[in-house]
């Protein structure tokens, strides 16, 4: 009797707008939500492929749309410190660079990025390093000055759409560390279809508690540190349905 008369609703309401149009773009039916295995498995970490935890996830009501790298492939890429810049003769933008992979000798590399200065920690593919748009990369001589690799933009890496300058990373990255390694980039990136009535998965707490009972694993322990108190104003809350609430 309920559905009926919510039906009948319905058919009222449309009766009334006729012009009204009930688009996917206002009342979409799914939410997407995307998340990193690895990241998952900090959470809960069942003994299953990426590909086989989506087909779980599917038969349990959350489609998986689709599995992707979390970076294109690129080899001999590796994290440098630039310890010197000095501008190149008879040129407006191009600077002669010394960086730093860790090891005792400085590597000399010709760069016309705005951003290049001494200090920066950022991506350098080395001679041989192989680009995800297929490019080589080659001992090169720049105006008669010798480069020994490229100094890389997350663009050229295929890590972002836009390209303001080197790659930025943090002074902590470790020198010489190959930059999948550093950034943790051989990583699957599963995106799941989530109906309105499933959010409670948009976030990785609950996607791996959705799987931690799909799978009968143990989910992994978390500690939160406490925000600080920015306030000393206190209230007084009243629980007057214990059994109903436990939570509280």
């Amino acid at each position: 009797m309920i559905c009926v008369c919510f039906l009948k609703m319905i058919c009222n309401f449309s009766a009334s707008f006729p012009d009204l149009v009930f688009s996917e773009e206002v009342f979409p039916r799914y939410a997407e939500m995307k998340f990193s295995d690895a990241w998952l498995r900090e959470w809960v970490n069942p003994d299953l492929s990426p590909k086989a935890l989506g087909e779980r996830l599917t038969m349990a009501g959350l489609e998986l749309e689709g599995i992707t790298s979390a970076a294109p492939e690129f080899t001999e890429v590796v994290v440098v410190e630039v310890i010197h810049v000095a501008p190149l003769e008879d040129s407006d933008h191009l600077k002669v660079c010394e960086v730093s992979a860790g090891g005792g000798d400085l590597i000399q590399i010709v760069c016309g990025a705005s951003n290049v200065r001494s200090g920066l920690r950022t991506a350098l593919a080395k001679v041989g390093a192989l680009l995800p748009d297929g490019t080589r990369i080659k001992r090169a001589k720049l105006r008669g000055i010798e480069s020994f690799g490229m100094l890389c933009s997350a663009r050229e890496l295929g890590l972002s759409e836009h390209a303001s300058g080197l790659m930025e990373l943090p002074m902590d990255a470790p020198l010489g560390e190959n930059l999948r390694d550093c950034l943790q980039l051989d990583d699957q990136v599963l995106e799941v279809d989530l109906t309105p009535n499933r959010a409670d998965c948009l976030s990785i707490r609950g996607i791996a508690r959705e799987v931690a009972a799909l799978t009968g694993s143990d989910m992994l322990p978390h500690e939160f540190p406490h925000a600080p108190e920015a306030s000393s104003r206190t209230i007084t809350v009243e629980l007057l349905a214990e059994a109903r609430c436990p939570g509280y």
